[in-house]
């Protein structure tokens, strides 16, 4: 029964130090974030919106974001990796937001824009990726490094 309640205390410990993980105090943000990628939805122009599996676009599972260089590092689901400039930052009180775009990307004939909405209390994610007729959503959860 000791050991029950000591991994319940652990388990909660966790979650509580997820909950602040994002932000240290009210106004820094830490400069190291990891995220995982939990959904992917992609909406295409007279297509609709569907649920798509990582293996489908070879969307990032993870994400580290380096606050202090200003990039967003993805691995990909093959395995691969890629980097891409984040051009504005900005902290609200509850939001962490980030916004770049890529005009030469590998994948795309066109460019892409993205943005990412991070809680800094919970570190629940929103991205969403632009390209032309398409926009993927990326939901999922972050945690300072």
């Amino acid at each position: 029964m000791g050991y029950l309640k000591a991994s319940v205390f652990a388990i909660a410990a966790t979650v509580a130090g997820v909950s602040t993980a994002i932000a240290a105090d009210e106004t820094k943000v830490n400069e190291m974030i990891v995220c995982a990628v939990t959904e992917i939805h992609a909406c295409e122009l007279y297509q609709g919106c569907r649920e798509l599996k990582p293996s489908e676009t070879n969307a990032p599972d993870f994400m580290k974001i380096n606050l202090k260089k200003m990039e967003l590092t993805g691995r990909r689901y093959d395995g691969t990796y890629a980097t891409l400039q984040i051009a504005s930052k900005t902290r609200l009180p509850k939001l962490l937001l980030l916004q770049g775009i890529n005009a030469e990307p590998e994948e795309l004939a066109d460019g892409l824009a993205y943005n990412m909405a991070i809680h800094v209390d919970t570190g629940r994610m929103a991205a969403s990726v632009a390209s032309t007729e398409t926009v993927y959503s990326l939901l999922g959860t972050c945690h300072a490094l």
